[in-house]
């Protein structure tokens, strides 16, 4: 079928090349080379309609036209409209394979360039990636069609297919002697014979209906067959030529030779069979590891420690194919071919397909360095090869593992495997920096930075898969804000304090508070605070404050009450409790005995008193007490045994030795310190603590830890 639309008639026609074209609602209403697809916007069309004014046809078009005349003239069309950006990507990559190739080695004598055939089907293959340009500017007859740019594609980049086959056969026939300037496949020839095949397919807009053009997808995966068949027959070539040639070296040679064409066939053969199967995983794979090797001919360029020429004679050869195989994955028709998807578990599993070849490129590095110790070979690339490669292999096992049962617990996991992959790749990378020939450091650069990145763009890159991540998140992210609480500043959580002493049951003498207490002239009621480390005991019945009628009394602080009952040295003033495990009753004071009592250091801001002062005892008791009192007994002179007369004072607030109140404790606007610092010094104020909704969660935790039930009650009312 052609195109008869004259120019005159169709002030913009449409193109051949151009594929299907659209209506105006979306729908692709042809194939591009029917006369229908040239109606203007708005008119209906029929199969069969000619410009003759038959059906659908020209004449048949102007009745409707007379409404549509009052709307605006619509806007001139641009010829490239309808083009997806792909087409447009994979004409610039063609051309910038093609045009880098020349700069690159063809074989062991010369560059690309030094040959007038390479050259000359270079500039051919170029030009057929404006044929479709042309067509739709019109430049080419009215006559040319889609069908006619994609034959005319295959006809003009199959010279430069066959000129690669031919320096192949070349390279095997030759018996690996160089010397002639014959033998050997170069980056460049890898490069071009990729560029070629991505210039030859058809591009995306010149494919048909899927349920019409399906042979062009099925010819596509049959090119793709055919050179996986071309790449394991040149490396089983490789084997025997190899084995069989000069370089013959014993046993271990021969299975260095031997673990590296299975070292080539699993890197290439998984995702070429992969594709075959209809996996777009696989698909995606391949075209990534020849988008990585293809960028490592260009950086090798010069290089020998990087691929440049590989030859059937030098012990392994078939990494140069890779990129045309990429090529032949990349093509649209062989992308529709494959089995439908969803796009997350496609990347998800283009980085399982990663990990995979890492594991194979870290084994095949360790291996390789294992025979060549073995070989009698020394020195630190060698023994780092056999170290870097056995942890690179661990590592992208575990991640792979891990992504591979669940990709949303594992996610983090294959990225940071693929991240300590690249580290060791680039410690190996350095080391062995130009000590490696004949292409032997590809593997390297694979490890060090194409597999690795290969990963980390499958997970992060595509905007589905950032999607879905951003919803799903892994299960222990939930805690995450706890965790992260150890990144903020807070105030330390005080240490647990020791259980008081239980209290006995009788009477106990009170401990006197730390530091120096000085005694007050006669009618004062002025006394120092003191402060406390732990709970303050309750007044015990009965042990009340008493003075001597019309004296003045003197209030005695309760302490924490502690056993067994000490005395003498042990009970002397300001000892600290932890010196010990209790105090007992310091001697009364006798009048009669002046400066028997021991002297304190006067306090600032208090008159210098002696502990005499103030203190009396019971009528006809000597020396220490056998039975505890209530603190120091307050009085001048002694009462009578039998009558005591007791004056009782008023009874004085309880005052907290700490100094803190419930009202504090329970304040959310109390500061995070002093909070703190009230659970240790107020121990009887931590349920307060423990329901104040300011508490910071590591105090929180630090109550919960003390087992106290009032405290846990508060927290469970918390929640």
């Amino acid at each position: 079928m052609t195109n008869q639309t004259e120019p005159a008639e169709d002030p913009q026609p449409s193109a051949a090349g151009t594929g299907p074209t659209t209506a105006p609602d979306g729908v692709a209403v042809g194939d591009g080379d029917s006369s229908a697809e040239r109606a203007p916007d708005g008119v209906p069309t029929e199969p069969g309609a000619g410009d003759d004014g038959g059906p659908g046809g020209t004449e048949g078009a102007e009745a409707p036209a007379e409404p549509a005349a009052a709307a605006p003239a619509p806007g001139p069309v641009s010829p490239f409209a309808g083009m997806p950006v792909s087409d447009y990507v994979r004409d610039g990559v063609a051309a910038l394979l093609l045009l880098v190739s020349l700069a690159l080695p063809w074989d062991v004598a010369s560059r690309a360039s030094d040959k007038i055939e390479v050259v000359l089907l270079t500039i051919l293959s170029l030009l057929t990636l404006a044929l479709p340009y042309l067509a739709r500017t019109g430049v080419l007859p009215a006559t040319w069609t889609v069908h006619t740019t994609r034959t005319v594609r295959l006809l003009a980049n199959a010279p430069y297919v066959l000129l690669v086959g031919v320096y192949l056969v070349v390279d095997v026939v030759g018996g690996g002697d160089f010397g002639d300037g014959w033998g050997g496949v170069g980056s460049a020839a890898a490069l071009g014979l990729a560029g070629a095949l991505l210039a030859a397919q058809p591009r995306e807009s010149e494919l048909g209906p899927e349920d019409q053009d399906r042979a062009v997808s099925n010819r596509w995966l049959q090119a793709l067959l055919v050179g996986a068949a071309v790449l394991a027959v040149t490396v089983l070539l490789t084997i025997i030529l190899t084995v069989t040639g000069t370089r013959l070296g014993g046993a271990l040679f021969v299975l260095l030779v031997l673990v590296s064409a299975l070292f080539v066939l699993a890197l290439v053969g998984l995702p070429t069979y992969g594709t075959w199967r209809r996996s777009e995983a696989a698909r995606l794979t391949l075209v990534g590891l020849g988008v990585i090797l293809a960028v490592a001919f260009v950086l090798g360029s010069g290089n020998n420690g990087l691929v440049t020429i590989e030859s059937t004679h030098g012990g392994r050869f078939g990494l140069v194919l890779v990129p045309a195989l990429a090529a032949i994955a990349a093509a649209p028709a062989v992308h529709r071919a494959m089995t439908a998807a969803d796009p997350v578990t496609t990347w998800v599993r283009v980085a399982v397909n990663a990990l995979d070849l890492a594991l194979v490129v870290a084994g095949y590095v360790a291996v390789s360095a294992v025979l060549t110790l073995a070989d009698g070979a020394r020195g630190v690339p060698v023994v780092l090869a056999v170290v870097v490669g056995v942890l690179a292999a661990a590592v992208a096992f575990v991640a792979r593992r891990s992504l591979a049962r669940d990709a949303t617990s594992g996610r983090p996991l294959a990225l940071g495997g693929a991240g300590v992959v690249a580290l060791l790749g680039i410690v190996l990378l350095v080391v062995t920096s130009n000590r490696v020939v004949l292409g032997g450091g590809v593997e390297h650069v694979l490890l060090a930075f194409g597999l690795p990145l290969l990963v980390v763009g499958a997970l992060t890159v595509p905007r589905e898969v950032r999607a879905y991540f951003a919803e799903h998140r892994p299960v222990p992210a939930a805690a995450a804000g706890e965790a992260a609480q150890a990144y903020v500043w807070q105030p330390p959580a005080p240490k647990p304090v020791r259980p008081a002493p239980v209290a006995p049951t009788g009477p106990v003498a009170a401990q006197p508070p730390t530091g120096a207490y000085t005694g007050a002239p006669h009618g004062a009621g002025a006394y120092p605070g003191t402060a406390h480390t732990g709970p303050v005991a309750p007044q015990q019945p009965g042990q009340d404050r008493w003075a001597p009628a019309g004296g003045d009394a003197t209030e005695v602080l309760p302490v924490q009450q502690v056993e067994p009952e000490r005395s003498g040295y042990a009970a002397r003033p300001g000892l600290d409790p932890d010196q010990g495990p209790s105090t007992a009753v310091m001697p009364a004071y006798q009048e009669g005995q002046p400066g028997t009592g021991p002297q304190p250091t006067a306090q600032p801001g208090y008159p210098a008193q002696g502990y005499g002062q103030g203190y009396g005892q019971q009528h006809g008791q000597q020396g220490y007490p056998q039975q505890a009192q209530q603190g120091y007994g307050a009085g001048y002179g002694q009462q009578p045994a039998a009558q005591p007369q007791q004056s009782y004072s008023p009874p004085a607030q309880p005052v907290q030795a700490s100094g803190f109140t419930a009202a504090q404790a329970l304040d959310p606007g109390t500061p995070l310190e002093v909070l703190a610092q009230i659970v240790q010094d107020a121990p009887h104020l931590r349920p307060q603590v423990a329901a104040n909704p300011s508490t910071y969660p590591a105090l929180l935790e630090w109550l919960g830890n003390l087992g106290d039930p009032a405290v846990d009650a508060a927290l469970r009312s918390r929640r």
